[in-house]
């Protein structure tokens, strides 16, 4: 007749290991937006800022300014409005 010894135990110095978090409940890395995304992401920024310029030239030449001055608001929009869009496009991570 033989008698059966218990195994050592080999994690009596090892913490146990934590359980591991429902996979709904953890977060996942996002992942980088494809070429395309980015492109059309830019594209659409620029033809804003165009529309924005564009309707910054009528105003201010309808409301008297002179040609020049209204190529300068235009450019001035334009720019703005361009920048922040990326900026906004690059903080959500579009870009």
């Amino acid at each position: 007749m033989s008698t059966n010894t218990p195994n050592p135990d080999t994690t009596a110095g090892n913490p146990t290991p934590q359980a591991t978090a429902h996979p709904a409940t953890t977060t996942v890395p996002a992942e980088k937006p494809a070429r395309t995304v980015k492109v059309m992401a830019v594209l659409i920024a620029i033809l804003f800022a165009a529309a924005c310029a564009l309707g910054a030239f009528i105003l201010t030449r309808q409301l008297g300014a002179s040609p020049l001055g209204a190529v300068g608001a235009s450019g001035a929009t334009f720019l703005g409005v361009s920048g922040t869009a990326l900026y906004i496009e690059e903080k959500l991570g579009i870009l």
